[in-house]
């Protein structure tokens, strides 16, 4: 039945988009390889949705496209490379918010400003969180959770993908709102993370949908709040629902590049990846991993930064999270 759901929001995915696509113009300037630059290990999501786009755009571009992991210290690294890369259109950066929204707030000296440093291409696609518990908590709702760490002191922890991260600052906030002394316990992935919450070492956790989604089928964890309602999780509220609008922080994927690319070369890239997003098998590609498609236009992007970097740093606010 979910694939089946799957395939018929693709395929309705997939038509609208393709409704208002634009053309892909000429290059201006380089027409050799394109290196797409990962801050991400191979095999993450990230990497995952840049293999994608990889495949797809030589075809449109009449160029090829590698895809180049530079992982570490949470996509800094990478982000310092594309920085200072060639303005010719020969490198672009595929990233999550993680790294161009989150980073930069955390950190006093990051070594990359998004804004100043690098230009907005077209976004890919976003993803919700969610938070599960494991079933020895009993809860399936998200005041059961609240009563059994009421109950249970010792198990007041709520596992996070990453210190610094929006989970850890939605749980952080989550504890205040609910007059809850809940602990977030940080881990460096969410393959971890998972593995610990499967194991009931934590009582619960906030991980993406696409981590979680095969345990919660299977009944290994409950889906108790995601942090917008998703045809992934039917029957699951959304903070908002539950009274936590200010949780609702969606994650996304996106392309990036050298501050000063030129017009053209931008318009030509976000043409292209916007027609890989409408073809039908790519929308299933990232519907397997909970991805919903979603681009537009380069000035989209910079509002959905925008919106993002603010709905962030008044969580670090709420939470008093100090940049380190």
């Amino acid at each position: 039945m979910l694939r089946s759901l799957l395939l018929s929001t693709a395929t309705q995915i997939a038509v609208a988009l393709s409704l208002a696509l634009p053309a892909v113009v000429p290059a201006q300037e380089a027409r050799g390889p394109i290196t797409l630059v990962v801050g991400y290990p191979a095999g993450g999501t990230a990497d995952m949705g840049a293999r994608i786009l990889a495949e797809k755009l030589p075809a449109l571009l009449g160029q090829p496209v590698v895809v180049e992991n530079r992982a570490g210290a949470g996509g800094q690294i990478a982000a310092r490379h594309v920085k200072g890369a060639p303005v010719d259109g020969s490198v672009l950066f595929f990233t999550n918010g993680h790294t161009v929204v989150t980073v930069p707030l955390i950190l006093k000296a990051p070594g990359f400003d998004t804004v100043q440093d690098l230009r907005p291409v077209a976004q890919v696609a976003t993803f919700e969180m969610v938070l599960t518990a494991h079933p020895s908590t009993q809860a399936r709702t998200l005041p059961a959770l609240m009563d059994y760490f009421a109950k249970t002191p010792k198990s007041r922890s709520i596992a996070v993908p990453a210190p610094g991260s929006s989970p850890e600052f939605i749980v952080g906030r989550l504890g205040q709102m609910l007059k809850s002394d809940v602990q977030a316990v940080a881990y460096r992935g969410a393959a971890p993370a998972v593995q610990d919450l499967l194991g009931d070492q934590v009582s619960a956790a906030v991980l993406p949908v696409g981590d979680m989604l095969q345990y919660q089928k299977n009944g290994k964890v409950h889906a108790l709040a995601v942090t917008h309602s998703t045809l992934l999780l039917p029957g699951v509220p959304s903070f908002a629902d539950l009274g936590l609008p200010e949780l609702a922080v969606s994650e996304f994927l996106a392309v990036y590049a050298p501050a000063k690319l030129g017009d053209a070369n931008v318009a030509r890239y976000n043409a292209a990846i916007r027609q890989v997003l409408a073809m039908p098998d790519v929308i299933q590609k990232l519907a397997a991993n909970a991805l919903q498609p979603s681009t537009g236009t380069p000035a989209q992007l910079e509002q959905a930064h925008r919106e993002a970097t603010a709905m962030t740093k008044a969580l670090m606010l709420a939470v008093d999270y100090k940049p380190q």
